[in-house]
């Protein structure tokens, strides 16, 4: 690492946290405190008052909410412990690209232009989800160990290695299987790139000091939630996310095949729940296999190709040079004999972590925030191929420079400067939260249920969200098809004391007419019917 540049763009870090700062614990009070930390927030509730038992979550990683555990003890509120995570999670991930773009082989300015550029994509992963925030933070980290050259000099990078690894798993499930492989792989790839015996031996000793940390650790985890739910498991996420865009699901999206939108009310899987997504373990659905049959292997197929499509839309939608930054680094490995290769592990050790992270992805489901460890990928491999670009002589000429670095800075900036005013101008969290001031004064509390629309699942998202600030319970959203005495049945059944209808007052149920309207018609598009009181 140049120390005198290395000092010049820290100087440029310093500044962009800073401005961070400023905006994260400023801007979108609400928004940041979205459906599923609400769900965090219930379960670092039960680690704080001792119900270990329902605080032990096979689906949810546990890090996120045993890090809200102190803030919450405290008595800071959850809206302020959230923006004061993602603070933390937003300064640890820039110095973590910092670190990591020393990694890349690029000039002083580009490196300048991409810690400028990392500020707004940044802010944006701040107003999404948290826990897949947390988890490029560390997973950023634990890249700026791993790709290092010097790397196998010291036992300490693979034990670091290990650690970060275990911590990733404990955010998300899904960084168990990625490391493993990961962290095997890179470690071959020093192995291959040094021909002298001692540094090979290093790069072994690292190896397994790294996996035995990191199986230590996440054992003790494993072991636990294994032993709630009755059965060796590292998550139970596999049998909501893989089982959900099965055979017979319609539509696109993993929502379409997750049956709390289709097979009618849920009960919250412990006393203290507010909904039954704090613990999908207990969700029912129909498992499948690709090798199920004939078509069952056929749809795995087409959903694979779906997948993959979806999956480079959404890397365009990161930045236009997105696909040609890609194609670039497999055409500067590709026809490389082994040894030309692994002399290059600093080109094809991002270019395997990029095409394995996202990879995994294409066996169920794709979203934008999944992928965020690749945006950040994608923006330091476009700078070390700008800085190669720049020692052509045709890029010579100050302008010629100036503006490809513009297009270039452009390019990774403007979806999330633009998601980022479209989020200021409207959230669904902060039209919930207005809404729940709201209700209060109808003093609305109890078991909650609502209708469905065929197009979509708002009702579900924001009776589930109002329950949160109500401090009362979501049983879900009425079944595809349900009669209205099969509705009747089930509203009986789960004692449900308030039944929320979003949309036109025509989709109302004549069953309903019986009972007290309790809002009068005067919110717009929402009538609430109490049940307990019939007209």
């Amino acid at each position: 690492m140049n120390k005198k540049a290395s000092n010049k763009s820290l100087i440029v870090l310093l500044v962009i946290i800073a401005i961070y700062s400023v905006l994260c614990l400023s801007m979108h009070q609400f928004g940041r405190l979205t459906g599923d930390t609400m769900l965090y927030v219930s379960i670092a509730q039960k680690y704080l008052t001792g119900d270990f038992h329902n605080a032990i979550n096979g689906y949810w990683g546990p890090l996120l909410a045993w890090l809200l555990v102190p803030f919450l003890y405290a008595g800071i509120s959850d809206i302020l412990a959230i923006k004061l995570l993602n603070l933390v999670f937003g300064i640890l991930t820039f110095t973590g690209i910092w670190i990591l773009s020393f990694r890349f082989e690029m000039s002083r300015l580009v490196r300048n232009i991409v810690l400028i550029a990392s500020l707004p994509v940044i802010l944006k992963f701040s107003l999404i989800q948290p826990m897949d925030f947390l988890l490029v933070s560390i997973l950023i980290f634990y890249l700026g160990i791993v790709f290092k050259t010097d790397y196998c000099n010291k036992v300490v990078s693979g034990l670091s290695c290990g650690f970060l690894g275990s911590l990733a798993y404990l955010t998300k499930a899904y960084a168990y299987p990625f490391f493993i492989v990961h962290f095997f792989l890179i470690n071959v790839f020093h192995y291959l790139a040094n021909s002298s015996k001692e540094i090979r031996k290093k790069v072994l000793k690292n190896t397994i000091a790294g996996f035995v940390l990191f199986f230590l650790i996440s054992g003790i985890w494993m072991m636990t939630i294994s032993n709630k739910y009755g059965y060796f498991t590292f998550s139970t996420m596999r049998s909501t996310n893989f089982n959900a865009p099965g055979p017979e699901v319609k539509g696109g999206g993993l929502e379409f095949g997750v049956p709390v939108f289709t097979e009618g009310f849920y009960e919250p899987p412990n006393e203290t729940a507010f909904v039954i997504w704090e613990d999908p373990s207990y969700l029912r659905g129909n498992p499948w296999s690709a090798w199920q049959s004939r078509a069952h292997f056929i749809h795995f197929i087409k959903l694979t190709l779906k997948n993959v499509a979806e999956g480079l839309k959404i890397f365009e939608s990161f930045s236009s040079f997105s696909l040609i930054i890609i194609v670039v680094y497999i055409l500067l490995v590709i026809g490389r004999s082994p040894k030309e290769l692994f002399s290059k592990i600093d080109v094809l050790n991002p270019l395997f972590t990029l095409v394995l992270f996202s990879g995994g992805y294409v066996l169920f489901h794709f979203e934008p925030r999944y992928v965020w460890l690749s945006n950040v990928l994608l923006l330091l491999m476009g700078g070390h191929l700008l800085s190669m670009l720049f020692r052509q002589s045709f890029f010579k000429s100050n302008a010629r420079k100036n503006l490809l670095l513009a297009f270039f800075l452009v390019s990774f900036i403007f979806a999330p400067l633009r998601f980022i005013i479209q989020t200021g101008n409207y959230s669904m969290d902060q039209e919930i939260y207005d809404l729940s001031i709201e209700l209060k004064q109808y003093n609305v509390k109890g078991n909650f249920a609502s209708n469905r629309h065929a197009d979509g699942h708002d009702p579900w998202h924001k009776t589930f969200r109002l329950a949160y600030w109500l401090n009362s319970r979501y049983y879900g959203q009425r079944g595809e098809n349900f009669s209205d005495s099969e509705l009747l049945k089930e509203l009986k059944k789960y004692n449900i004391d308030y039944y929320f209808i979003w949309g036109e007052s025509h989709e109302v149920p004549q069953l309903l007419s019986h009972y007290t309207e309790v809002t009068g018609g005067e919110i717009p598009g929402l009538k609430i019917f109490y049940l307990e009181k019939r007209n």
